[in-house]
This record gives C-alpha cells, sequence and structure tokens, in this order.
C-alpha cells in the first residue's frame, strides 16, 4: 500500500513553470495534469444533514413551501436566514444553523399578529413590507465595503413589471421588463429600494453571485435564453425538446458596487454555461453558485432535467481558473441529488445564495427541497405542493479525489514552481504511504521524505535527507498512488 510521490527537476526555464504557493490546487480539472496513468478522477457527493429538513413552513402566512431562494450567513455571532415563503422573504435566526427561531418582527403583521417576514410580494405601495416590481428573492449579504451603514445589507431580488410596452422589454418574456433589483437595510430586516433595475442583463430566477477578491468586483451569474447550433442539430429528432426546451443558460456580469454592472441592456450578458451533448436531451442550466476556492473557481450547477417522464433539479460540481470558462467535472455524479422515494427533497432542489458555510472542518451547503416537480410534466409522479429547507457537507476540499487501487496508478503534473518550502498534501493514506523524493535532472536523489501514513485533510510532507527545491526550481510531481486518495496539494513556509 504505497503512494510515491517524486519530484523531478526540469530543464525548463522558471517562468514556464505553474507557481504552487499557498492557494490549494484541487484536483477538478487536468490544469496542473501533463498525464495519468490507471487513475480514476471520482467525485464526492455532499452528504445530506440526516435530521433534514431542519427548516419548514410551519407559520399561516408562509403558505406550503419554505425554501433557499435566499441567502444563510454566519453572522452578529449566530446563523441568520432569508428565504423565500409563499412569494415573500422571511426571516430566522439559529445558534447552530439546525435548529431555527422565527422571530416576531416589527415590520409586517398578518392578521393582527407579528410576523417574520421582512418583504411582502403582495404588499400595495405604502404598505409595510413593500419593494416595487419585487417579483422573488437571490439573496442577501453582508456589504463590509459598504461605507453608508443603512446600506450595510444588501438583497437582491428579480425585479418584474408587468405589461410593459417600452425600449427596455425583456428580450425572452415579451409584454415584461425583468432585472436584478437590489434593496438595502441597516440590520437585514428593514428594506428599501435602491434600484429596480441595477442591471437588466439577466433576466428570471436563480441568480446568484459571488464577491471575487481576485478582480475586486462583485461577479454574477444570471440565466438568459440561448440554444447552441450544435445542441439544436444533436437533439433535433427530439419531439419533446423541440415543442418545450426554453434554453436555459447561465449568463456573467461584473460589478465594483453591485448597483453598477458591466452589461446593463436585456439580454446582454455574455453565456458561460450551457447543456451540452453529453447531457441527456432538453436539459438546461437553470442557474448556477460560484465561489473562490483554492487557486480557481468552484461551481455548483443547477441541472434541469426537461423531460416529460422525469422533470427534476439537481446540482453538479463546476469549475474554472478564471471565473469565465467553466468545465463540469469528472463523469457528472450529482453533488447534491435529489431524494429517493419518501423523502423532503425528492424532485426539485435549489441552492442558497452564499459561500459553504464553514463549520469546523466541514464545508455547509444550504439548500431547498420540494416535493413537486418542476413543469412541463406528463407523468402521474407529480407530487404535493410543498418545499423545506436542508443542508449537506462535505470535509474541506474533499470535492473530488484522484485515487487508484492496489494495482497502482501514475499521475505526472506539468512543470510547476513550489513558492513554498512545506508540501501540504489532503490525502486518505492511513492504509497505505506517501514518500516524497526531489531528484535532479541526472536522476540522482537530492532529497527524500518520512512516510506519511494518515488520514488527514492537511498532511505536512517531512523530508528524511536533503531538502525542499529552490522556489525558483521548475519541477514536476510525479506521483504513484495505490490504494489511496489524493484531494489537494499546497505549498506553505
Amino acid at each position: 500500500m504505497l503512494v510515491l510521490l517524486t519530484l523531478l527537476t526540469l530543464a525548463a526555464p522558471p517562468d514556464s513553470a505553474i507557481p504552487v504557493g499557498i492557494e490549494k490546487q484541487l484536483f477538478l480539472d487536468d490544469s496542473l495534469i501533463a498525464s495519468k496513468g490507471n487513475i480514476t478522477r471520482r467525485i464526492h457527493p455532499a452528504e445530506k444533514y440526516p435530521g433534514n429538513p431542519v427548516l419548514r413552513a410551519t407559520e399561516p402566512w408562509e403558505g406550503k413551501v419554505a425554501i433557499v431562494y435566499g441567502s444563510v450567513l454566519r453572522d452578529q455571532g449566530h446563523y441568520r436566514i432569508w428565504y423565500y415563503c409563499d412569494g415573500s422573504v422571511a426571516y430566522a435566526e439559529s445558534d447552530d444553523g439546525i435548529a431555527w427561531r422565527k422571530p416576531s418582527l416589527d415590520v409586517i403583521e398578518k392578521d393582527g399578529r407579528k410576523t417574520n417576514l421582512v418583504v411582502d410580494r403582495n404588499a400595495a405601495e405604502g404598505e409595510p413590507g413593500y419593494i416595487p416590481y419585487f417579483y422573488e428573492i437571490f439573496g442577501v449579504f453582508n456589504d463590509t465595503r459598504e461605507s453608508d451603514p443603512a446600506r450595510r445589507y444588501k438583497m437582491g431580488y428579480l425585479s418584474v413589471q408587468r405589461n410593459y410596452n417600452g425600449p427596455r422589454e425583456d428580450p425572452y418574456h415579451k409584454g415584461e421588463r425583468r432585472g436584478l433589483g437590489v434593496a438595502g437595510s441597516p440590520d437585514g430586516i428593514h428594506w428599501t429600494v435602491l434600484d429596480s433595475w441595477a442591471t437588466e442583463a439577466t433576466c428570471d430566477g436563480a441568480t446568484h453571485w459571488m464577491f471575487d477578491p481576485a478582480r475586486q468586483k462583485y461577479v454574477m451569474y444570471g440565466r438568459k435564453k440561448y440554444i447552441a447550433p450544435d445542441l439544436k442539430e444533436h437533439w433535433k429528432e427530439d419531439e419533446w425538446f423541440t415543442k418545450h426546451y426554453w434554453g436555459r443558460v447561465s449568463a456573467r456580469a461584473e460589478s465594483s458596487d453591485f448597483l453598477h454592472w458591466d452589461c446593463k441592456d436585456p439580454g446582454s450578458a455574455p453565456v458561460v454555461l450551457g447543456a451540452d451533448t453529453f447531457d441527456p436531451p432538453s436539459t438546461e442550466i437553470y442557474g448556477m453558485y460560484v465561489w473562490p476556492c483554492g487557486a480557481g473557481y468552484l461551481g455548483l450547477a443547477e441541472l434541469f432535467y426537461n423531460r416529460p417522464d422525469d422533470t427534476h433539479l439537481d446540482q453538479q460540481l463546476t469549475y474554472s481558473r478564471d471565473s469565465v470558462h467553466f468545465e463540469r467535472v469528472g463523469d457528472r455524479t450529482p453533488f447534491i441529488p435529489c431524494g429517493p422515494v419518501g423523502s423532503w427533497d425528492r424532485f426539485n432542489s435549489s441552492l442558497a445564495t452564499n459561500p459553504p458555510v464553514e463549520v469546523g472542518d466541514e464545508l455547509r451547503f444550504y439548500y431547498g427541497g420540494r416535493t413537486y416537480r418542476h413543469g412541463p410534466y406528463n407523468g402521474p409522479d407529480k407530487g404535493d405542493m410543498g418545499g423545506a429547507i436542508g443542508f449537506a457537507s462535505v470535509k474541506r476540499d474533499r470535492f473530488v479525489s484522484l485515487e487508484a487501487s492496489f494495482d497502482g496508478g501514475q499521475i505526472i503534473t506539468k512543470p510547476v514552481r513550489l513558492e513554498n518550502p512545506v508540501l501540504h498534501l489532503n490525502v486518505k493514506s492511513d492504509f497505505g504511504r506517501i514518500i516524497v523524493r526531489v531528484v535532479d535532472p541526472s536522476g540522482a536523489t537530492i532529497a527524500a521524505s518520512k512516510p506519511v501514513t494518515v488520514d488527514s485533510l492537511d498532511a505536512r510532507v517531512e523530508w528524511e535527507s536533503g531538502s525542499a527545491p529552490k522556489p525558483d526550481a521548475a519541477v514536476k510531481l510525479h506521483i504513484t498512488l495505490q490504494n489511496a486518495l489524493l484531494y489537494a496539494l499546497w505549498t506553505a513556509p
């Protein structure tokens, strides 16, 4: 049971090598890999919390569906959630993210009772909870970059103006104006509109965003309609596709302040991810949440399988090195699949608009599950109206592994430059071992490590003889695995 990791010094100049520093290199794609043999890339789906759902509709004003469309934040010393219910926005709090309290707030009353609602889609102008053109929430975040305390919290939502006849008509919804609305709040409870039409570049639900530290910008992934010519040709014989395919894809826009976006005009955001010919006919990209992760960007794409006999939505991993060009990961195993018969998340799930919540060594993904299908659907197994909120977790950085059994496998990286002296691994080799060698151009070993025999999220490679290569040396990592899993590597001082 052996994992042999050899660092081979190359003749290539340092500036041609990929830097490997404190940002973790996850093996979600082959960006770091020159070749591999007898190696399997395996997706590790998130594990659903056995006590799911953790929040469901319990109050008369919530209706039958409570889902995130919304956000879950660790904020002000506890968990805070903004979620969709009966078209409105509700709010709850928790000490552990599992047991939730629905406070009686001073914003909206129903039948003489205080509620936990903060926005009411059905409110008329001048009534509590009114936001013009509000249709449904996308998410909430605490904008620590905002200098105005009255705007510290921001909510993004879908604005819809019906019976519209003007120059800003949405190209995919005739007679409507659609776009990203933005509201501000000092506390996340009391909201006022900042701009009903911050951008009209995307047009519909399941819109998500992140703040990208590398760009110092907000990056939004919204929805537009586009059917690639090769997709139309590939599926043209499918009758359901020709009648019911909407062409949902994920499109991208950027902003420095969440109010002024680089794409403004209706439907103008460029497409970054759509279905392809490897998908089942009529598959659509319903939405995509992206966040900075290691040396790139990890995303969860919501796949809408628009089929007459099995309409459902689940999530697949996507990956990008630049936040623009995305690939689906591995064999496209769902990262958060729909539940089996008898489950609360049977047919239809939606993601929260926030990065995964770090809880110890785990990353927690909150999502909404529903017991009814998304339309259109022709079969009898429709389900009942109902929706709730739960979460699924994965150990830190253990989204995907490169692995081999006892017959062994090999990985050879592209030229890399180790920027720091200590090599770290996220690895499961407790029934194997890892040995690291540094070899010079002549083939002589100039450094060798002590065996590493652990299941660890952060295994530090210690040198038994010699020393790590200099930071300006271009090297290759030659990795041989036997009965072991490798998730990530990085270097640190």
